[in-house]
């Protein structure tokens, strides 16, 4: 008879449902191997067999072949971590299907022979002797019966919540579950008051601080707690926040906060925020051995790869380095070519051609210079400079077309003085002498009256902050062609400058701070007044709940429902009291925190205008350079148009040599003819169309015009 059968199954293990966990640890960090060997992706550092020299210009790859012994450095040790039980899932049943039963088959008889084989004595496996050598076992001590006492239980004091506790928890509620800063942040605010809670509110509020985007409040409160407390657990606690936050930090903490994380042994090996921000901080200071150890971190999927690569070459350059040096920004130059407007690209670009210009690559450096984004405040200086690559090129025609293109209405509000000087250098050895004459006549007629005026204003403001009220003043109204006697185009270069922009930044920030600080009172009243309107409404929906308690025996939804109703009105009425409370006392601290961002925004203002002024200076010096090599430049010119004249009148040739052009691949151009317009996206490939007509004579392979300065 056929049954249905059901079998219980017990599963010991399903992969799914064991929750994964580290099973190492780290329990011994490794050391770097030393700064001559390049480290791969996967941390193994390597020796480069075959090496690059440069011999008469030229690179060459060269074979070591007396290795040096090495410093690979030391892994790390790492130990098992300790594994919590498996959570297994719970038995199921299974149903299984009913088996068909079939008849058994005929039995098979089998005939077996009678067993005739001759059994050999039995061995002897053991003997009286090896009894006798069996050694005696000592009898064991005997074990004393364990001796107990009877437990002594005591009643412990329990402490009650006090008010303040309740406050404590409240903020928390806001901050971490509702995400109502401004309420947590009125709470925390009262109870800094508190010795006993001041620690931990002193955290909470600087936490709060940070979601409402107050970023140097987050600062100021969570440094002084690290600095203030002397629990180890609240200091632990504020340093993590801090890492964790590096990124609205300031460089120079690092110097306060590396010794904390050193302290609690962190594992910081992951951050690359704070690795970064290390490294940078380790370069001011000139420590490129801790600078080193934070880059080694950095692998190429991290989103901060790229600026590691530029920090990786400037710590080979300020070794001497070049070579590996130009490696690491020919890398960023890959990393960043999906992002070719971003300003990390732009200065890797422009610190590469300046290498590539030093060793005298000057086709590889032109085509760096082309990598500045146009949008980039460096991009003016980078095109002048690639106009000097071709000048030494020997690439005249390239360098005077790109200058010219400077100098047309589209760059009118451009300051470059510089590029006439480099415009005229090339027509001069074009030996186009009245072209250069007439670069000449239009630099003096444009920038002359300048070099007054910058005198005057550097005469007459000897007070730093006065460059930076200056400035300010062309920010406010940026139509204007002049402000305190400076051109419009020259107070657009001065305020473009990395040096001054990078702390304007910086108090732009506190501006907007300040304005959030401000918003925080606003969001107050407009909260109180959410709530009087919710307190009304739940005020109307108690009275309609409490009509339906008539009678002996309400049903419970009814009860259920005023008791709800209730407790909405007490929430509100709570809020309200919150909300009205927390305006005044976040003033106290409002103001605290106010007074803080003026005094460190008068320092930045007071670095800025140092910045600015320093700028001025070093733009005043260029410009009386350029107009003091004026009058070298004509005498140049008119000289060589005079000989220029007498060796055409003997009947001289042309110089027909060919030179080499440092511009884009011909099958990768199209040429147009210039017809007065200039188009952004060409600058920079312009070319003249004068040709040399220079003499044909022995040269030492000097360029004219160019000498030491």
């Amino acid at each position: 008879m056929n049954k249905s059968l059901s079998i219980l199954i017990t599963i010991p293990f399903l992969c799914g449902t064991a929750l994964a966990e580290p099973a190492l640890k780290v329990k011994k960090g490794g050391r770097p191997a030393a700064a001559s060997l390049k480290v791969k992706s996967s941390l193994v550092p390597t020796f480069d067999v075959y090496q690059k020299k440069v011999v008469k210009g030229k690179v060459e790859v060269f074979k070591v072949k007396n290795i040096p012994l090495l410093d690979v450095g030391e892994e790390r040790e790492l130990e098992a971590s300790d594994m919590s039980p498996l959570r297994l899932p719970a038995s199921r049943e299974v149903t299984l299907k009913d088996t068909r039963r079939r008849e058994s088959p005929v039995a098979i008889d089998f005939v077996l022979k009678p067993y005739t084989d001759v059994v050999n004595p039995a061995k002897s496996l053991t003997s009286a002797d090896a009894f006798n050598k069996i050694p005696d076992v000592k009898i064991l001590n005997p074990v004393a019966d364990p001796v107990t006492k009877d437990p002594l239980v005591q009643l412990a004091k329990l402490e009650d919540m006090q008010p303040n506790d309740y406050k404590l928890l409240q903020a928390l509620i806001f901050l971490e579950i509702q995400k109502n800063y401004e309420l947590a942040m009125g709470l925390f605010s009262e109870l800094i008051e508190d010795p006993e809670h001041r620690i931990e509110s002193l955290y909470h509020y600087a936490m709060t601080a940070k979601g409402l985007g107050l970023n140097s409040e987050f600062r100021q409160y969570m440094i002084q707690v690290a600095q203030e407390t002397k629990a180890k657990e609240w200091q632990q606690k504020a340093t993590e926040a801090l890492v964790q936050n590096i990124n609205t930090l300031e460089t120079t903490d690092i110097a306060f906060i590396d010794p904390l994380v050193i302290k609690y042994e962190m594992d910081i090996t992951k951050n690359d925020d704070y690795q970064i921000t290390r490294a940078k901080y380790y370069s001011d200071k000139g420590q490129l051995g801790l600078m080193e150890d934070a880059l080694i971190f950095i692998g190429e999927k991290s989103p901060r790869y790229p600026e590691a690569l530029l920090l990786n070459a400037l710590f080979n350059y300020r070794q001497g380095k070049v070579e590996e040096a130009t490696i690491y920004l020919e890398k960023l130059m890959a990393a960043t070519d999906a992002d070719k407007t971003s300003q990390l690209r732009s200065v890797g670009a422009l610190t590469l051609a300046r290498m590539q210009f030093q060793k005298s690559q000057y086709k590889e450096a032109f085509q760096s210079y082309l990598k500045v984004d146009k949008s980039n405040p460096l991009w003016l200086q980078a095109m002048v400079e690639s106009a000097w690559t071709q000048i030494l090129g020997e690439d005249y025609e390239g360098a005077a077309g790109n200058m010219f293109s400077l100098h047309t209405d589209f760059f009118k509000n451009a300051f470059s003085p510089e590029s006439y000087v480099v415009r005229t250098v090339g027509y001069l050895n074009l030996c186009q002498y009245g072209d250069g004459v007439q670069v000449l006549n239009e630099m003096k007629k444009k920038y002359a009256p300048w070099k007054q005026k910058l005198a005057a204003y550097s005469t007459s403001h000897k007070d730093t902050s006065a460059y930076y009220e200056t400035v300010k003043g062309w920010l406010k109204n940026s139509d204007l062609k002049e402000v305190d006697g400076l051109p419009r185009s020259f107070i657009v270069e001065l305020a473009r400058h990395p040096a001054y922009m990078s702390v304007q930044k910086q108090i732009n920030a506190y501006e907007d701070e300040i304005v959030k600080f401000n918003r925080i009172a606003l969001t107050l009243v407009k909260k109180e007044r959410e709530l009087i309107a919710k307190q009304n409404e739940a005020n109307k929906e108690l009275a309609d709940a409490k009509k339906g308690l008539k009678g002996d025996s309400p049903s419970a939804s009814t009860v259920a429902a005023v008791q709800k109703a209730e407790q909405k009105l007490l929430s509100y009425r709570i809020q309200f009291h919150i909300a009205k409370k927390a305006r005044t006392s976040i003033k106290n601290l409002r103001a605290t925190g106010m007074a803080r961002i003026e005094k460190e925004k008068t320092v930045l203002r007071a670095q800025a205008s140092q910045a600015l002024k320093g700028r001025f200076d070093e733009m005043l010096a260029g410009l009386d350079k350029v107009l003091d090599q004026n009058d070298v430049l004509q005498y140049e010119l008119y000289s060589g148009a005079g000989e220029h004249i007498r060796y055409q009148m003997a009947g001289g040739e042309i110089n027909e040599k060919e030179r080499p052009e440092l511009k884009v691949q011909k099958e990768k151009s199209l040429n147009w003819k210039f017809k007065g317009e200039i188009w952004e996206d060409e600058v920079g490939h312009y070319r003249s169309s004068l040709k040399n007509v220079c003499a044909q004579e022995g040269q030492d392979g000097s360029v004219a015009g160019l000498s030491e300065q």
